[in-house]
């Protein structure tokens, strides 16, 4: 409430998300007071009504409806951003939860600015006391409502909260707000050493086994795992002979004596309607021709029509004259790199088969002396 009322006051155009999560006796009080106060300065309005339909963690389940929901509210009426009215306290909760729990994390505490389920979200607050924000609520007559979950000790934020951070003075919350900047200054220098060393690159065992700065690196792709996960990953990674690791748009894969650690790749799919529009397709993985090698070539009719082209998947296989062959079994064979079997393009007729695999050939009944489109892998 006193975000809002901040924000009204300087003449910002805002509109207001509120999510109800009916979870306690006060979430109708609360969804009024903002209600009321929109009403009064003419705000617009958008309301989410959330039930809990999960038997996993709640918090997170509701997070992510929470954030998508702003995200879309955002796409359709064209805003820019989602402030958030975390404040210095809950930056330190967050903190001495983080090494509490003693888990890897990318950032401490809370970051000024991020992007969550795809909403850019800005949090100006976060140099307040919770308890300056309260007393500029009563200064300024700002009706606002107390969440009783927040009294008792059942959680562990709570906990820390009614037991350190509120004990703290401010110079005392300002120094430990000053140390997670410190820590995240180490974090992120480490991190772009590793990023600059590792990020869409294929290394050997040894260049890992060298690299001081991995932890940063790990925890920012792989949020949230402890420093016994960690040192697993790395084990796995210098003594398995294949082992594979996805995080947050990233993969680590072993194989072949070699490490690549690349972005997740997207899939595609392309659609041709008839030979004439071959020359129409720029795209990064393959491009299409009316000759090149027998093994990228295939002779096609009208009944194949439409064609696909698109990136191969793992139940992939293909008819060949000496019977089924997998597509799994041939990258294999030919020993092709993990992340370049996401993205090796195929041929896929009208019927849903797949009728050509470059460097592989094509099935059984579209082969002839005189192939009439050519898929060559970029």
């Amino acid at each position: 409430m006193a975000l809002l009322d901040m924000c009204t006051k300087a003449g910002i155009y805002i509109e207001v998300a509120h999510v109800n999560y009916h979870k306690r006796d006060s979430a109708d009080r609360d969804e009024l007071i903002v209600k009321n106060y929109c009403y009064s300065y003419d705000i617009v309005f958008h309301r989410l009504d959330y039930i809990d339909r999960h038997e996993g963690n709640f918090q997170a389940e509701a997070r992510k409806a929470r954030y998508s929901f702003f995200n879309e509210l955002c796409l359709i009426r064209k805003l820019d951003y989602v402030l958030i009215a975390h404040q210095l306290d809950d930056l330190l909760e967050t903190y001495l939860m983080q090494k509490e729990k003693k888990l890897g994390v990318a950032y401490y505490g809370l970051k000024p600015s991020n992007v969550i389920y795809g909403a850019r979200v800005i949090r100006p607050l976060l140099d307040y006391e919770k308890k300056q924000l309260v007393e500029y609520c009563e200064a300024n007559n700002i009706p606002y409502g107390i969440d009783e979950s927040n009294l008792s000790d059942d959680y562990e934020r709570n906990r820390i909260r009614h037991h350190v951070v509120d004990g703290l003075s401010y110079e005392e919350k300002v120094k430990l707000s000053d140390e997670t900047e410190k820590m995240n200054k180490e974090n992120e220098d480490s991190f772009n050493r590793a990023y600059q060393k590792f990020y869409d690159k294929r290394i050997s065992v040894e260049e890992l086994d060298e690299c001081k700065d991995l932890k940063p690196f790990f925890w920012h792709y792989f949020p949230h795992k402890s420093a016994a996960h960690l040192q697993e990953m790395i084990r796995q990674l210098h003594d398995a002979e294949q082992c594979l690791f996805k995080g947050e748009d990233l993969y680590i894969v072993k194989e072949y004596n070699y490490i690549d650690i690349f972005p997740v790749r997207k899939g595609y799919e392309y659609v041709i309607d008839d030979l004439d529009k071959i020359n129409e397709i720029n795209n990064p993985y393959f491009k299409l021709s009316d000759k090149g090698s027998s093994f990228d070539g295939a002779s096609v009719g009208k009944r194949d029509f439409p064609l696909t082209i698109r990136n191969a998947r793992t139940d992939d296989s293909i008819m060949m004259k000496f019977g089924h062959k997998k597509l799994n079994r041939f990258f294999i064979d030919r020993k092709i790199a993990y992340k370049d079997r996401l993205i090796w393009p195929v041929l896929v007729n009208s019927s849903g088969d797949v009728i050509l695999v470059p460097e592989l050939g094509c099935d059984i009944d579209h082969y002839s002396k005189n192939h009439n489109i050519f898929v060559i892998k970029l």
